[in-house]
């Protein structure tokens, strides 16, 4: 199965939820959650040595077949996805099987949380190929849960061939609700914010009221990622008035220092996802149109909001904008009619302050000053004709 949808939509809350689910019930045998930023976990080297460190623990039985294959090759760990698989995972629990020990009573489950945060797109691939591959003919009733951003590289992968006809797919979309569960947790981290804090005395009992609550639901966009940021920071700071941070959150009040930033966690996610944009001036571009120039035209017809007016707008061959914009499925939809969707209202405060976003930051007047030239480059072939020349078209 995999679990796709937006980044900070809740992936991996889900999935650390199905774990703790799974080792209660006895189905987990693995689990192995990327991380960007640790180093032992950003990419696939230790992957198939854990899970098969976390089977040999599950499985007490398993434990000296894995050890006796490692024993035979040494040098296994160097070796391809498709051999580790195949000699520390499949023949143990194959030969288990064979052996009479039962395993169809009920699934065995392998969780992998955060797959697009292993350095490299081939080998994020390469993992989900190999995994389809090695349990292909098996006897073994195995259950593979993905958790992962829709990066355009997961997607063909997860389309192709030889992984379509053993797939189920689960979209975090806008399907499931995500404003009532944001509301209810938002609720419910504020209400424990009022009993436990050390501050709590100087709190009103009402606070936050309902409005306000709407007001950061709102905002969420319907990914967790704002809602958990603006908890761990209004009720983060043992030492500092949460009502007087949330205002801080609201723009209500000004940040003490640069130490008392709330967005750490947002800036860090926006970064990570545009940093690994190739081309990030022609994305620049669309992102500009999209959150500077629309917002101001009074007129809704004469807005871009769809990729083939993107791409009419800044004179693209037509799917430019779409083929631009596919590095960046986790915070901005192209849905099948070509309509954009910023996923984030808060990506929108990121890329406008130039203290947050830096080398991403949008300025205003150079994005409405590029997009007035564009305007005379519309003038220049459609009105007064191509053969003009005034103003270049590309």
């Amino acid at each position: 199965m995999w679990l796709y949808g937006a980044a900070g939509a809740g992936k991996s809350a889900i999935a650390h939820t199905l774990t703790e689910i799974c080792e209660n019930c006895g189905w987990l045998v693995a689990s192995f959650f990327f991380w960007k930023t640790a180093g032992e976990r950003n990419n696939a080297n230790y992957f198939v040595a854990t899970i098969a460190h976390q089977i040999a623990l599950a499985i007490p039985s398993a434990r000296e077949l894995i050890g006796a294959a490692v024993d035979y090759n040494p040098f296994i760990f160097q070796q391809s996805f498709d051999t580790q698989l195949a000699k520390l995972v499949i023949e143990p629990l194959e030969q288990l099987y064979s052996d009479g020990l039962i395993f169809d009573i009920s699934p065995l489950v392998v969780i992998i949380d955060g797959l697009d945060e292993c350095q490299g797109a081939d080998i994020q691939s390469g993992l989900v190929r190999s995994l389809a591959a090695a349990f292909h003919n098996s006897a073994l009733r195995i259950r593979i849960f993905i958790a992962s951003r829709p990066e355009v590289h997961l997607q063909s992968t997860f389309n192709s061939a030889s992984v379509q006809p053993r797939l189920l797919r689960l979209p975090l979309s806008d399907e499931y609700s995500p404003d009532k569960d944001i509301y209810r947790f938002l609720a419910d981290s504020f209400k424990k914010i009022r009993s436990e804090h050390p501050l709590k005395s100087y709190i009103p009992s009402s606070w936050p009221s309902s409005s306000i609550l709407h007001e950061l639901t709102k905002k969420s966009s319907g990914q967790f990622i704002f809602a958990s940021t603006t908890v761990k920071y209004v009720g983060g700071d043992l030492h500092q008035l949460p009502h007087r941070r949330l205002d801080v959150i609201r723009r209500l009040q000004p940040p003490r220092g640069e130490e008392d930033l709330p967005y750490a966690e947002l800036n860090s996610l926006y970064n990570h996802v545009l940093s690994n944009v190739r081309g990030i001036e022609r994305v620049k571009q669309v992102l500009g149109v999209l959150l500077i120039v629309n917002p101001i035209l009074k007129d809704k017809k004469s807005r871009m909001t769809t990729a083939g007016d993107m791409d009419d707008f800044l004179l693209w061959q037509s799917g430019e904008t779409e083929a631009c914009l596919s590095q960046l499925a986790s915070i901005i939809e192209c849905n099948p009619v070509g309509h954009l969707r910023i996923l984030h209202a808060s990506l929108v405060d990121f890329l406008l302050d130039p203290t947050r976003s830096h080398q991403f930051y949008l300025c205003r007047q150079s994005i409405l000053g590029d997009s007035v030239a564009q305007g005379l480059r519309h003038i220049d072939k459609y009105v007064i004709g191509e053969k003009s020349g005034l103003f270049p078209t590309s």
